[in-house]
């Protein structure tokens, strides 16, 4: 269910009325998707979803207490507040309650597109009809699958908060398979703005990787020189960026601990890793109403590989006397000027990445990932790309991968294929990568 600002504040006020509590936090948040599915050798499908929900929160005193609906009629809001209340008188007292949010100016935010927000289901086939032509055209099968949607939030309050906020997107992933079923290839593209999907570019990148003449060779386990694509990359980012939490570094819960405090300040990084935030980034927007009703703010992450900013609460803010920065959810990584092709010239013997899957924590300390390389791994022998190598379980840190890169390219929007969020990365030549054992999958 898609609500204009107007509707959706609205909304909000009609909730508020009807709070008898000592305070009143009102957040809002819908969606619509639609998706389009296909198969090379046959069958299609489409469908549409859509949904809404209002979450209201009770302040009575140190007490809090929260309940939701997705019926907005009268009675249901009643309901909802009522409901709320009576968990507040139940809840015990939280020493960590803050009060809420009053007026507050938010950015501008490019994470909506009208482009975006006016296809239809039909007008999804016909953008994806590109890479359905390339795909047919191709001696190998594949699988399409492309989404579109919109989604909107909204937060107010009892204290005069009032926000909302729009977003859209666009994503398309495809895997591709040799006739053999010896080897694949894999691609995803995501835009907030459907007019940048460059349909039969993202095709052509999965069918080349499966139709790949020979069957793959076996490499031993160990550390390996990595042409990380930027869904590679992007995937790394994000799992960093989780931990970017100023409370589990001043309590010794994090890599970013240090006794006495945290590692602010500090440069843990190679000197080209930068990663910032802004809701009006040109490439990888996001939202301007943060998840906790706080502007995200541009924001500065990481420079030159120093510690600029952590994500701070408004709890933890206020006991530290430090300012609270909301986590984005975005984020974009500087690229370089280092071509991909230069990088793989460089390389005596290693790997190139395609696609990471099935990434989990090993240890939350060291930010240890453990996962698997899948569609599209590749051996790089004397500055070329030679034929596939069987898929690897890697266990690795990003704290290491940022810290050994050899080569930086461009960035550009990736899509990990595993997590959401809007991200932009380039590739990375990275040395020392650990591969720990073989992975038989193709």
């Amino acid at each position: 269910m898609l609500l204009s600002r107007d509707q959706a504040l609205d909304l909000a006020r009609r909730v508020l009325v009807r709070s008898r509590a000592e305070a009143c936090e009102v957040w809002l948040d819908g969606r619509a998707g639609r998706n389009f599915r296909i198969a090379s050798r046959g069958g299609a499908t489409n469908g549409a979803s859509s949904g809404a929900r209002v979450v209201v929160t009770a302040h009575l005193g140190r007490r809090r207490g929260r309940a939701l609906t997705n019926d907005f009629d009268d009675a249901a809001l009643a309901d909802v507040v009522t409901r709320a209340e009576a968990a507040a008188r139940l809840a015990p007292e939280n020493p960590e309650a803050v009060p809420p949010l009053g007026p507050l100016a938010y950015p501008q935010s490019a994470a909506h597109a009208e482009t975006t927000a006016r296809l239809t289901v039909p007008g999804l086939a016909d953008l994806v009809a590109p890479a359905v032509a390339v795909a047919r055209a191709a001696p190998v099968d594949t699988a399409l699958f492309a989404e579109a949607t919109e989604a909107w939030r909204a937060y107010a309050t009892s204290a005069g908060a009032a926000a909302y906020d729009r977003a859209t997107a666009v994503n398309l992933t495809m895997t591709a398979r040799n006739r053999r079923g010896t080897w694949s290839g894999w691609s995803g593209v995501g835009e907030n703005d459907a007019a940048r999907i460059d349909a039969a570019g993202f095709a052509r990148a999965a069918i080349d990787k499966a139709r790949a003449e020979l069957d793959p060779v076996a490499l031993d386990p160990g550390k390996y020189v990595v042409l990380l694509e930027p869904a590679v990359v992007a995937q790394f980012l994000i799992n960093l960026m989780w931990r970017f939490d100023a409370r589990q570094a001043d309590e010794g819960r994090s890599f970013l601990s240090k006794p006495g405090g945290n590692k602010l300040g500090e440069r843990l990084f190679d000197e080209r890793i930068t990663v910032t935030s802004n809701p009006a980034d040109t490439v990888a927007p996001g939202y301007a109403l943060s998840d906790d009703g706080q502007p995200n703010l541009p924001t500065t992450w990481i420079e030159g590989g120093v510690i600029k900013n952590l994500a701070c609460s408004r709890f933890w803010a206020a006991k530290t006397n430090a300012p609270a920065v909301p986590s984005p959810g975005f984020c974009a990584m500087r690229g370089g000027t280092d071509a991909v092709d230069a990088m793989i010239r460089d390389v005596r013997r290693g790997v190139l990445v395609t696609r990471l899957w099935y990434v989990r924590t090993v240890d939350r300390r060291t930010v240890l990932l453990t996962g698997l390389t899948r569609d599209g791994n590749f051996l790089i022998e004397n500055g070329r790309v030679t034929r596939p190598v069987t898929n690897f379980r890697f266990n690795e840190s990003p704290l290491a991968v940022f810290s050994k890169v050899l080569g930086i390219g461009p960035a550009r929007r990736a899509r990990p294929s595993e997590v959401g969020g809007t991200i932009s990365a380039p590739p990375l030549l990275v040395e020392d990568f650990t591969f720990s054992s073989i992975s038989p999958a193709i």
